[in-house]
């Protein structure tokens, strides 16, 4: 058996994980957001996969602290699979790294491409553009699921000369990303075209979100998937300092509020 641990903000990982599965006869999926914030988890599965979005050249914050409470001992082979917007950066070294704390290797490392999603920096690609895109990942999902399926080892991703260069980048922006992410909230503002529709509440993994007095309230707990911005509706939800109002919006087109909403909970 095969067991899937996925995180998603706009459902690129979700989608990939989904391929995964589908390739996959006795995988079964387990969203990290429905699992228990404290304490170890421990896999029934000899083989363990986790489906995850680079952020800033690195992990999401949520999935480093849940590799850090990950029980391995038990698996015969695990794997990474990264979904990104460019490059791999520093992400595949870094859950090695916390695999060999746990006492085990990671097998093997996989990358994705797919649109990325921070607005607060660029424009999100066009429909087209996303939908060749998201027919390209699923291609690429079956590749992975046959050197899964064979238990193959693969132990780099993209292009080793520019390891170092990742490195620096990561120092430079990276680590300044982790240290205030879940504090990043605070310029996340809402316009009158706000309906209070709830969405945003819905689809946010961590619980981050209140309605209060009609417009949402972030709490400083955040994970920068931008899950909320881009599943309103009325593309209420902007962040301050940036160009957030005139660029589009970006959600898988395979993945819903409810799909995103779900992961909240365990299958």
């Amino acid at each position: 058996m095969t067991t899937l641990y996925w995180f998603s903000g706009t459902g690129n990982s979700l989608a990939v994980a989904r391929a995964l599965a589908q390739q996959l006869d006795d995988a079964i999926l387990v969203p990290i957001a429905s699992l228990p914030a404290s304490g170890t988890i421990v896999p029934t599965s000899k083989r363990i996969g986790i489906v995850c979005p680079v952020y800033f050249y690195s992990l999401p914050l949520i999935v480093k602290e849940f590799l850090d409470r990950l029980d391995l001992s038990s698996a015969d082979y695990t794997f990474l699979v990264l979904t990104m917007g460019g490059l791999p950066g520093m992400a595949a070294h870094h859950a090695r790294r916390r695999f060999r704390r746990a006492g085990k290797r990671l097998d093997a490392a996989f990358s994705v491409g797919m649109p990325g999603n921070y607005i607060a920096m660029y424009n999100a690609r066009g429909r087209e553009s996303a939908q060749r895109m998201a027919v390209r990942a699923e291609a690429a999902a079956q590749r992975i699921a046959s050197a899964v399926a064979s238990q193959r080892a693969r132990r780099s991703i993209g292009r080793l000369a520019l390891l170092p260069v990742s490195a620096l980048i990561y120092a430079v922006i990276g680590r300044r990303f982790a240290a205030d992410c879940r504090s990043r909230d605070e310029r996340f503002t809402v316009t009158d075209a706000c309906t209070s529709c709830g969405t945003c509440v819905r689809v946010c993994p961590v619980e981050n979100i209140r309605i209060v007095g009609g417009r949402p309230m972030w709490q400083h707990h955040c994970e920068q998937c931008f899950a909320c911005v881009h599943f309103c509706p009325s593309e209420a939800i902007q962040i301050l300092g940036t160009r957030s109002a005139i660029r589009r919006r970006y959600h898988h087109p395979e993945v819903s509020v409810e799909d995103i909403e779900a992961q909240r909970t365990a299958d």
